[in-house]
């Protein structure tokens, strides 16, 4: 049979008014019994008034004796008087232990003193005037001086007595005083722990029953997907807790349920944003290009992007700032833009002059885009870039068994990033190429990775690194480099890594020979350091 939570409680309250009553019948029976015992040890334990009735009456017979040895000369009689000697002296000396207030000593001490000038006047005068044969005197000094001390050490018995009597009288009226009190007492609790069980009993699972109504309505509720339930319970017990648990858990789902839309709307633009960057690269003879990209979020502001026309090849990275979706978004509005406006054949400057007009419009005043917009000729190896404020790419020149590998950033003209100023500078930077050598575009999450102890990998390491691993394949060297920025990170990546690694594998054959001879501009480049400014 399955009882109801109501029956459960009230069969519990029953159960424990029952123990109530149990506990006070035990109660009363212990009390009963412990007022016998204390009447049973005030009644026969009365070592005090034992005490000085020993001590008056061994004086007592110790006088008898002295007179009796007078009378008769009996031997027997002085070993009687030193045998109650020996007597008065225990038990004066129990009385001395039984004895503590300062009224009851200085009666005992008053006893004990009489006794002490008896013994001297028996043994200094009274035998040795018994010894000489002075009987007659040894009788008057006994009768004058020894019955006078007799009488000092029975009036001080009997005070100590009445003494006794009163604090025994007194001891009987406080206990029979304190038991009708701890009777009263315990009646009291008894009477008040019935009215409390009866009312526990009726009141108590009638409350708990209605709140736990209230919480089922409650669950209910929040099935229904009403995840602000409204619970009123105000019992200051756990049902109150358990029903604030329940306007929290509902909150709770609620916000688990806009993380759920959240984390939705991030895979949308996640997936959007790995549509628009391009999925596979165009194989261009003279030039490879490897991508790689990873992010610490689902949606990130790092992208790039390549494009292939004719013997040029495109290739842009930025990095828009910010995290999440705003970022994803920012990038979304640069790279349309810019695919855009390439479409139209615009030039590299007026590309970037159009979409740092559309980041402005578009944008937020503190929100900007990092953009570093490079053009290979692969005919010649010639590069040239525009960099808004973007890090600078780094060039790894093709090893020989001399020198090995070597390579340096190229710092050219460094414009300002898109979004923020109309007029953000177009100058352009231009390198010239040879077959072999690698340049390597990437966002500044690289530089700004951060071990655990807060030092940042920066621009040292990460050229180390690359150097390290020059002699790896365009496929392997980007997740080696990748790898150690995590492990440098231990793991944890506060912003996207991404890299385009481009290598220049020389003009293809089947570029014309005219075309691959270089003009008099160009042969001056040529004669020109590696690195310009235009």
């Amino acid at each position: 049979m399955r009882l109801s939570l109501r029956s459960k409680i009230a069969g519990g309250f029953g159960a424990m008014l029952l123990l109530i009553v149990l506990l006070g019948w035990v109660t009363l029976s212990l009390f009963f019994s412990l007022r016998s015992v204390q009447r049973r040890v005030l009644n026969e334990a009365l070592p005090g008034l034992v005490a000085v009735n020993e001590i008056v009456r061994s004086y007592t017979a110790q006088a008898g004796a002295v007179r009796g040895s007078l009378i008769g000369s009996q031997q027997t009689l002085l070993e009687r008087y030193e045998f109650e000697v020996a007597t008065a002296e225990f038990w004066q000396e129990r009385a001395r232990e039984l004895f503590t207030s300062g009224t009851e000593r200085e009666h005992l001490d008053q006893l004990i003193d009489a006794g002490d000038q008896f013994h001297a006047l028996v043994e200094e005068r009274i035998v040795p005037l018994a010894t000489q044969g002075n009987r007659s005197q040894a009788f008057l000094v006994l009768d004058q001086q020894g019955t006078r001390l007799i009488s000092d050490i029975e009036i001080q018995g009997e005070l100590l007595r009445t003494a006794q009597e009163q604090a025994l009288a007194q001891v009987e009226g406080l206990v029979r005083s304190r038991a009708r009190q701890a009777l009263i007492i315990v009646s009291l609790v008894l009477g008040g722990a019935l009215l409390l069980g009866a009312a526990l009993a009726y009141l108590l699972p009638r409350r708990l029953s209605r709140n736990l109504d209230r919480l089922v309505e409650a669950t209910r509720a929040i099935e229904r997907g009403e995840f602000e339930p409204d619970v009123q319970i105000r019992s200051g017990d756990e049902i109150e807790e358990l029903g604030d648990r329940f306007v929290g858990m509902g909150r709770g789902l609620k916000r688990l349920q806009q993380l759920a839309l959240q984390d939705r709307e991030l895979e949308i633009a996640s997936s959007i944003q790995r549509n628009l960057l391009r999925r596979s690269i165009p194989t261009t003879p003279g030039v490879e290009v490897v991508p790689l990209q990873r992010q610490a979020n689902l949606v990130g502001g790092d992208w790039y992007d390549v494009d292939v026309a004719a013997a040029q090849v495109t290739v842009v990275v930025g990095d828009a700032s910010g995290k999440g979706i705003a970022a994803a978004l920012m990038a979304t509005v640069a790279l349309s833009f810019l695919r855009a406006e390439r479409g139209l054949g615009s030039p590299a400057p007026r590309i970037i002059e159009r979409t740092n007009e559309a980041l402005l419009d578009a944008t937020d005043p503190d929100s900007f885009t990092t953009v570093i917009y490079a053009t290979f000729d692969v005919s010649t190896g010639e590069v040239r870039w525009l960099n808004m404020g973007h890090p600078s790419p780094f060039l790894l020149r093709a090893a020989d068994a001399e020198n090995g590998a070597e390579g340096y950033y190229l710092e050219g003209s460094r414009n300002r990033a898109l979004g923020w100023f109309d007029d953000p500078g177009l100058a352009e930077t231009i390198v010239r190429l040879q077959p072999g050598d690698r340049v390597f575009f990437f966002t500044d999450g690289f530089l700004e990775a951060k071990s655990p102890e807060g030092e940042v990998f920066g621009e040292n390491r990460f050229a180390d690194a690359l150097l390290r691993h020059a002699p790896v394949g365009m496929d392997d060297i980007g997740e080696r480099l990748v790898g150690e920025v995590e492990r440098f990170a231990a793991g944890k990546l506060d912003d996207d890594l991404t890299m385009l690694a481009v290598e220049y594998q020389g003009a293809p054959a089947s570029v014309d020979a005219g075309d691959e001879r270089p003009s008099a501009s160009g042969r001056q480049r040529e004669r020109r350091d590696t690195q310009t400014g235009e």
